[in-house]
């Protein structure tokens, strides 16, 4: 900004410099009338006082006054404003007309009264750099523009801050659904496949309070039978999951993906080897917990 504001001032000065070169040489020209003018006027007046001198005799004299009367108001008419507004100017300035180069002395009195001579003298030239001077903007409208374009990259960043925070936040509440699904996915899969004789009925309705819908209705079906089966073949089964993440979710259910390892045990074998299971489960709110909605074993 410094080095523009130095050049606009520079070319400020070269613009206030031609002016007033400009104003200097109108005013030369206008005294140098005024003073031809006042040339002019004085031999007019040399001319009617050797007539009146000449002449002799009241016939004579009128003959002079009617001649004076009728040409000197005529002369000094000839141009007697602006002869007087030029004298007037003059006053402040001395022109040495008998040099080649006159030398001109200016005062303020010479500005002000160049400034009332119209511009349309063919010797003024608007030159295109003048021109384009004229054109330039002031420094204070180049400060307005810098204001205002300041403003609007403000305003811009302040919307992208904006945008990048309520991005950020739903990013933040995506992740915390997620979260709370896959908790409740990998539990209810736990107290799913979990299972001890020695407490088959605890298990059994473990299973049915963490269920929800038709699901929880078709293993409250089945829960009697479940017991009897447990207790007589004192099965017991251990379930740890290796691997869990949600496919798809909504604010209120959500569809996971589990990669679990079952152990289990009956009269028929103490300990048989583990098995490897991948499930997809549906969980669904209900109320203030998420529940099993669906279980399906996967290939």
């Amino acid at each position: 900004m410094t080095n523009a504001d130095d050049a606009l001032a520079a070319a400020e000065a070269a613009e206030a410099e031609a002016a007033e070169a400009e104003a200097v040489v109108v005013a030369a020209r206008a005294r140098a009338r005024a003073l031809r003018l006042r040339r002019e006027a004085d031999a007019a007046a040399a001319k009617t006082e050797a007539a009146e001198s000449e002449a002799t005799g009241t016939g004579a004299t009128d003959v002079v006054s009617s001649t004076v009367s009728l040409d000197k108001p005529s002369a000094i008419s000839l141009d007697k404003s602006s002869a007087i507004s030029l004298d007037e100017s003059s006053a402040t300035t001395e022109v040495d007309t008998s040099s080649e180069t006159p030398v001109v002395e200016t005062s303020d009195a010479d500005v002000e009264t160049t400034d009332a001579v119209p511009s349309a003298d063919p010797d003024v030239v608007d030159t295109p750099m003048r021109r384009r001077f004229r054109r330039r903007p002031p420094a204070a409208l180049w400060k307005v523009a810098a204001t205002v374009v300041s403003a609007i990259v403000i305003v811009g960043l302040l919307a992208l801050s904006a945008a990048m925070y309520v991005s950020h936040r739903n990013v933040q509440t995506q992740q915390r659904k997620s979260a709370e699904f896959e908790a409740a996915a990998r539990q209810g899969v736990v107290t799913l496949m979990s299972l001890d004789h020695t407490r088959a009925q605890q298990d059994v309705d473990r299973i049915i309070a963490i269920t929800t819908g038709d699901f929880k209705k078709d293993f409250e079906s089945q829960a009697a039978d479940m017991v009897t089966v447990a207790v007589q073949n004192k099965v017991v089964t251990t379930v740890t999951v290796n691997a869990i993440a949600v496919q798809k979710m909504t604010d209120d259910t959500a569809t996971v993906a589990i990669a679990a390892i079952s152990t289990v045990s009956n009269t028929a074998s103490e300990k048989q080897e583990p098995r490897a299971w991948r499930l997809s489960v549906d969980v669904a709110r209900d109320g203030d917990q998420i529940k099993l909605a669906k279980v399906e074993f996967v290939p």
